[in-house]
């Protein structure tokens, strides 16, 4: 029996499902194997599905299955689309009308799915969307695009929206995502165009394949200049895929060579970068000012009223935008759940787990019974880390690892405290990636400071989202920190940070004297890295009383786990 929901047309014996795993043949019909059942359901801001010119600084309810039709290499969402998993026990059933009174609840315009491919949850997309429409809520996704005409001639009825995530431009890119060519999906965003949807693209920016990016724009071009065009800056999850990982400045320099292609173009996945603001082709004063809210993620910090530049000219877009919100809006963004699976999976590793159907089932629990919600709203400290374990080794059965694994912690954190109890404390400033873009005050980072014998700048001034998104040269240098770390999968070469605070007229005591360090990402995961972290940090704080050999803490550290993964499971 051949499915033709997508382009890959799996032909599926009785009984048997087809590559995305949710669709069987049942008695020579293809069955939805999870209806109206999901996996992610919470508000979003519209800059975090992403869309930039569509209402707005809006909010939408995000909704989202399992499964994907594809399997590209350093998928941020592998955990819940092409992972062989059990995530399906997790799936929770929700009638076309519970997603509307939850996005009625949280104040929503409209309902988006994203996160996985909808093409593979497509009756499921359609009850919602059909009822959601009779309602009067928008309704949108965010898709690969490799769907059958049939299948998007039964979506676009019900779409207002959409945001296509382009692979490249060529067939043998597509190939190597698993899909055969790369035609259907620039045929499919020509129909979607054509029958008034709005829509804007996103695509991966990898190191080498510059001519695939710039080769998706121009197919864009040839549909429509004025399609916004999201560059999404690749971030390697595994080392083996380092080298197609670009730097700021690469980053920077794609973006400017495709606004010479087409009209509207933006830089995800890079801190404090001015390419995610939206600027006026008339005069090039700021319409509106965008900042990083984490993986594929944004968020407006100012603009102008209406989206009219002091010129006269009209920002690009559909819909109203709304004001930025005086209070914290209930929103999420940067792939929170997805990014929370991933670390309670590899902590579970280290209790010494190594069965992907058991990982998948305590995942399934942990965010089921609204542990890992809960979990991800808490301060991060030794305590939450203490806790967490003890929950984490009773519910996999692994309790005397856990015992051994707190114990050591503790044991590190004290030796630590002990030596710093007497010492000064230096004044310690953490960003993310770039001088003034703040580490918030309830980040590991901050903690570590503290713990190490420093007094953390970020916790002392309460930093958050709301009001420390962006920092300024004078309020640094009015802090005038002893010491400044450098956070973040992205952290740029210390000669670049320097560089970047000497051009931003930044001047301080750490900048003058070079007291400038990097936390190094490798260690800060999501299982023990931290405490060689909390090492890292002691040794820059106090060089004179602590000296820690960081690779042989790391060998001594992951001798001790493997001890007690055997312990744990003897």
């Amino acid at each position: 029996m051949i499915c033709n929901y997508c382009e890959r047309y799996c032909d599926i014996a009785e009984g048997i499902s087809g590559y995305c795993r949710m669709y069987r043949n049942e008695a020579g019909v293809i069955t939805e194997n999870y209806p109206d059942a999901y996996l992610n359901i919470y508000p979003v801001s519209s800059e975090s599905i992403p869309m930039l010119h569509f209402y707005p600084n809006s909010i939408f309810l995000l909704v989202s299955t399992i499964g994907c039709n594809f399997a590209c290499d350093g998928c941020i969402s592998e955990f819940q689309t092409t992972r062989k998993g059990t995530l399906q026990k997790v799936l929770t059933p929700h009638t076309p009308e519970d997603i509307l009174s939850i996005a009625r609840e949280s104040s929503c315009r409209g309902i988006t799915f994203c996160l996985n491919e909808p093409t593979v949850s497509l009756p499921t997309f359609l009850r919602l969307a059909k009822t959601a429409k009779k309602e009067g809520f928008l309704v949108g996704c965010s898709s690969n695009g490799y769907m059958t005409e049939e299948t998007l001639r039964q979506m676009i009825p019900y779409l207002d929206f959409v945001n296509i995530g382009l692979k490249g431009s060529s067939d043998e890119r597509y190939r190597e995502c698993g899909a055969v060519s790369a035609e259907p999906v620039f045929r499919n965003l020509q129909i979607l165009y054509d029958a008034g949807v709005f829509i804007e693209v996103s695509t991966m920016y990898l190191v080498g394949r510059e001519d695939e990016i710039c080769g998706a724009a121009k197919r864009i071009k040839q549909i429509s200049p004025s399609i916004p065009f999201q560059v999404m800056r690749f971030f390697a999850v595994t080392e083996d895929l380092n080298h197609f990982q670009p730097d700021k400045t690469q980053a920077e320099a794609i973006c400017k060579t495709l606004r010479k292609i087409v009209d509207h173009v933006y830089l995800f996945n890079t801190p404090a970068t001015s390419e995610l603001d939206s600027r006026c082709p008339n005069c090039g004063k700021t319409i509106i000012h965008r900042v990083f809210f984490g993986p594929m993620a944004a968020r407006i910090l100012s603009m102008q009223p209406d989206g009219i530049c002091s010129c006269g000219y009209t920002y690009f877009h559909k819909g109203d935008i709304i004001p930025i919100p005086t209070d914290d809006a209930p929103v999420l963004g940067g792939y929170r759940s997805i990014m929370g699976a991933k670390f309670i999976a590899s902590f579970l590793n280290v209790l010494g787990i190594t069965d992907e159907a058991e990982i998948d089932n305590l995942c399934n629990l942990v965010i089921g019974n609204g542990y890992l919600a809960d979990l991800q709203q808490q301060h991060d400290s030794l305590e939450t880390f203490t806790a967490m374990t003890r929950y984490l080794s009773d519910l996999s059965g692994r309790q005397e690892t856990g015992e051994k694994l707190i114990t050591y912690a503790t044991k590190i954190a004290n030796e630590i405290a002990e030596k710093v109890q007497n010492a000064n404390k230096p004044r310690v400033y953490a960003v993310f990636c770039h001088p003034l873009s703040p580490m918030y005050a309830t980040k590991l980072g901050n903690t570590l400071v503290e713990m190490a014998g420093g007094m953390s700048l970020n916790i002392q001034g309460n930093f958050h989202e709301r009001s420390h998104a962006e920092y300024t040269a004078k309020e640094l240098n009015n802090l005038n920190p002893d010491i400044i770390l450098i956070s973040g999968h992205f952290a740029p070469p210390i000669d670049e940070f320097l560089t970047t605070c000497r051009d931003l007229g930044i001047s301080c005591k750490a900048t003058v004297e070079r007291n400038v360090f990097t936390m190094n990402s490798e260690f800060t995961s999501g299982d023990l890295g931290w405490l060689i972290s909390l090492m890292d940090v002691a040794n820059i704080l106090h060089p004179d009383i602590i000296n820690y050999s960081l690779e042989e803490e790391k060998n001594r550290l992951e001798t001790f786990v493997s001890e007690a993964k055997v312990c744990g499971s003897t």
